[in-house]
């Protein structure tokens, strides 16, 4: 027979939308927290985000499933190197009593299931650390477990419920369409956040930037700059998701020139004369068409 329960819910902003957090009286000290990624910074800079704990990354249809003993800072990384979630979920405890072996127990739970509903992102690319708890405390896990997953169903995480396959492929093909339509506005939050925490680093970039993240499964950075750009102190932001790192580099007016003026210069697209054609390798910061070196403009390499 079930059992009656409460559970405490407060919306930050009066909505499920804002930032939320939510208790629940069969749930022994667990704790859930939500909230959507352009009010991340409300959530990352709170005490629930310095405990052990698991995150989720969201977007309608699909989840990351990382943990860490240090949550603001993880999340935090997260904001430049993925550009597709939404959304991010915490579980952790009120007392922050979950150790090491119980977010990774809870963290492969969960990218266990998430697997199983094709819902999984595909960085997932490991099933999560080697378990190590006893029989007693996996029981106790496994209550956690349950707790948190009846609570993210409650406010619309259904990730990890399993969904038709006729319903699953109008829901996949729907979720490629809006990523395909919001591409342009991704990379553009990509720049922001990226600008923004240089400044919170005491770095400034000029009006005149270029900013670009490494190509997926290639190690370069592809960038279209004006060809004016050269004319005036030129700023290139290069965004190494995958090594949690950004570049800046300031190449001072007439450092660089095109190669219709010049034998080593630049050079511009053929199909839009009048943008440069970019490809820097990210580890030698070498243009591999023109062969321009532009290690020597370097001013900050600053990970995150």
């Amino acid at each position: 027979m079930a059992k009656a329960k409460t559970i405490n819910l407060l919306l930050n902003d009066g909505t499920l939308k804002g930032v939320i957090s939510m208790e629940d009286s069969s749930w022994n000290k667990g704790e859930l927290y939500s909230a959507p990624r352009e009010s991340v910074d409300d959530l990352v800079n709170s005490d629930a985000c310095y405990r052990y704990g698991v995150y989720l990354l969201l977007s309608e249809d699909m989840v990351y499933v990382g943990q860490a003993s240090d949550l603001s800072r993880r999340i935090k990384q997260h904001l430049m190197g993925k550009s597709w979630w939404e959304r991010v979920v915490i579980l952790t405890t009120s007392d922050d009593s979950l150790n090491r072996s119980d977010i990774d127990y809870i963290e492969a739970s969960l990218i266990s299931k998430a697997s199983s509903t094709g819902r999984l992102d595909c960085d997932n690319k490991n099933m999560g650390n080697k378990q190590k708890v006893s029989k007693f405390r996996e029981v106790e896990l496994e209550q956690y477990l349950e707790e948190a997953l009846f609570l993210l169903e409650l406010i619309g995480v259904n990730v990890f419920c399993a969904i038709s396959k006729k319903k699953s492929m109008r829901k996949t093909e729907l979720i490629a369409s809006i990523k395909n339509s919001s591409k342009d506005q991704m990379e553009l939050r990509d720049k922001k956040e990226a600008i923004r925490f240089l400044i919170e680093n005491g770095i400034n970039v000029g009006k005149n930037m270029n900013y670009s993240k490494r190509q997926d499964n290639k190690n370069v950075f592809w960038i279209n700059p004006r060809a004016n750009a050269i004319e005036k102190d030129w700023d290139l932001i290069l965004n190494n998701q995958y090594e949690n790192e950004i570049i800046v580099l300031h190449i001072p007016a007439g450092s660089l020139q095109l190669k219709s003026e010049v034998d080593n210069g630049l050079l511009v697209r053929h199909d839009k004369p009048d943008r440069i054609d970019l490809t820097i390798s990210d580890d030698t910061l070498i243009d591999q068409r023109s062969k321009c070196e532009f290690s020597m403009y370097v001013v900050k390499k600053i990970k995150y």
